[in-house]
């Protein structure tokens, strides 16, 4: 009986951290950093910005690349399905109203990209 209700806790609480995440990431984004942990170079160049909507659809210019698809955040990845590519997942490693930080890989590089809403 515990272990059922200790997993009942669990579920909860994964739930409504998702349904929290769900709402702060609602908005317009900016880059205030992307950093390349190999190289340690910052990549922002005040050239990407993401864009998420209440639907779960969003859009996002990375340098002069524009993409548009679909969202979704579950177990603390952020799931990004570009229009007619394949799924992309992110970790996220801060959601709050006002900033998002997570990691990716890119090229087998390990980076981590700070946004924050405008």
């Amino acid at each position: 009986m515990k272990k059922c209700i200790s997993l009942l806790c669990i579920v909860l609480f994964m739930s409504c951290n998702n349904a929290e995440q769900a709402k702060n990431i609602v908005g317009e984004w900016e880059c205030a950093s992307w950093i390349n942990n190999a190289t340690g170079a910052d990549n922002c160049n005040n050239n990407v910005s993401f864009n998420f909507n209440e639907d779960g659809t969003y859009s996002s210019k990375i340098q002069s690349a524009n993409a548009e698809g679909s969202y979704k955040i579950a177990n603390n990845l952020l799931y990004c399905t570009p229009i007619d590519k394949m799924e992309i997942a992110v970790e996220i490693n801060k959601l709050t109203k006002d900033t998002l930080a997570f990691t990716m890989s890119r090229s087998g590089n390990k980076e981590v990209m700070t946004l924050v809403k405008k």
